[in-house]
């Protein structure tokens, strides 16, 4: 069974699951509202999330969106980016700052008032929403006019206080809930989900899509759950990490570059192309550069001898863009969100199989080497020296067309014929074959 075989089931393993699995999505008609957390820092990551949840709730027939906030704030460009989703959703969106004495600081304020229904928990606090570059607040009019225009923007959308929405962009005001609904910033207090979808029930919200009315009632609250796309993300949009690989990866990109052969080049690549990911570089052009360079190492792999760790590694980095690349079905193809969920572990479950199948190759390659060599056949017959032998003193000799070292109990000198008569170990056991 050879390499192409495995890289052809391969292919045809994927055009399999893609054929059987598909299927027109069908809707959904049970009453229900779409869970989304957004807990610590808002970044690259928290945004793709959101757009993916929201993506999800849009396509499967959700009646509202539930978006829980515990945050301290984040990116700039990551909260207009979740705000931006929001506000083009068809299903409202709920926002709640949650859990008891959480907070929704900057970051999660401009979320909170972007939402068509606002509203928090006992003990939670709210505001302090001025930008910082750093660990210094940004005083520049030019971005604080447009941050506190479009604050009050929000807040005019969905007929909230406009000046105290302001404040908390200019005079950095905190609220707790009580203050907050006195102010008209919320809409209610709730000390659970269950709760506030009580409460909401029936309200009528202002969208950018027109008036909504909530249908929140004995609703069936589901929580979308954090995939490993948004895992991978959250670890690559940690500054220090992502900073970490692009600085390895320009050095391994040198390395590589001055002493060839080692693939410190396509390492250094890998880690530079995740690292640019981290910083916001776009996540689909990331990953199909990363499958590129899996495919192109899986053919080295199977039209050289790399001994499988070319194939390994090819495997290994498929995966990592295979689940970077795939976030929620695409519309065109009229899938259902299962099947795309099994569509993906049927993809990754093949790279693993090709990944075990390499593995076992590297491992039958180092199994070999470390082995000591033996031969079993050994020549017998006459041949000559090509060296003095003496005793203790081995020497080469060709029989049979080859050069084999030889021991002798009695000194032969060059030129002599000789006839094998026994072997000690890896040599021959010659004497002189006298006319």
């Amino acid at each position: 069974m050879n390499k192409k075989f495995w890289l052809i089931t391969s292919i045809v393993l994927w055009i399999f699951s893609l054929l059987v699995g598909l299927n027109i999505a069908q809707g959904q008609t049970d009453n229900k509202v779409l869970w989304v957390r957004i807990d610590g820092t808002i970044t690259y990551a928290t945004a793709d999330f959101v757009d993916i949840a929201i993506n999800h709730a849009n396509e499967n027939g959700y009646s509202a969106i539930l978006l829980t906030l515990n945050t301290p704030g984040g990116l700039l460009d990551s909260t207009f980016s979740i705000i931006d989703k929001i506000q083009s959703s068809n299903v409202p969106v709920i926002a709640y700052v949650y859990p008891l004495g959480g907070n929704a600081w900057s970051a999660g304020t401009y979320i909170l008032m972007a939402s068509d229904y606002a509203a928090m928990a006992p003990y939670t606090v709210i505001g302090s929403a001025q930008p910082v570059s750093g660990l210094t607040p940004i005083t520049d009019e030019k971005i604080i006019n447009a941050l506190v225009e479009k604050m009050r923007s929000f807040a005019s959308l969905h007929e909230r206080n406009e000046t105290q929405a302001v404040r908390f962009i200019t005079h950095n005001d905190n609220l707790d809930p009580d203050r907050a609904l006195s102010y008209h910033i919320i809409e209610t207090i709730a000390s659970s989900p269950s709760e506030l979808l009580e409460k909401a029930n029936g309200t009528k919200v202002n969208t950018l899509h027109g008036e909504k009315v909530l249908n929140t009632k004995g609703a069936k609250l589901v929580e979308f759950p954090s995939g490993p796309r948004t895992i991978i993300l959250q670890i690559l949009s940690d500054p220090t990490i992502s900073s970490l690989l692009i600085t390895l990866g320009i050095l391994a990109i040198f390395l590589g570059l001055s002493s060839p052969g080692w693939g410190a080049e396509i390492l250094g690549s890998v880690m530079l192309i995740l690292g640019l990911i981290g910083t916001g570089f776009s996540v689909n052009y990331g990953a199909l550069l990363l499958l590129i360079i899996g495919v192109g190492l899986m053919l080295i792999e199977v039209y050289t001898h790399a001994h499988g760790v070319a194939g390994i590694g090819g495997a290994i980095i498929m995966s990592i863009g295979a689940i970077l690349l795939v976030s929620t079905p695409p519309a065109p193809l009229l899938v259902s969100s299962e099947w795309f969920t099994t569509f993906l572990f049927t993809v990754l479950g093949v790279i693993a199989v090709v990944a075990i199948f390499f593995s076992l190759i590297a491992y039958k390659v180092i199994v070999i080497r470390r082995k000591k060599p033996i031969l079993e056949k050994f020549p017998s017959g006459y041949g000559r020296t090509v060296d003095n032998i003496r005793p203790n003193e081995p020497g080469y000799v060709i029989i049979e067309g080859e050069y084999w070292l030889a021991t002798s109990n009695t000194p032969i000198d060059a030129g002599r014929e000789v006839k094998v008569i026994g072997k000690d170990g890896h040599r021959l056991i010659v004497k002189e074959e006298k006319n």
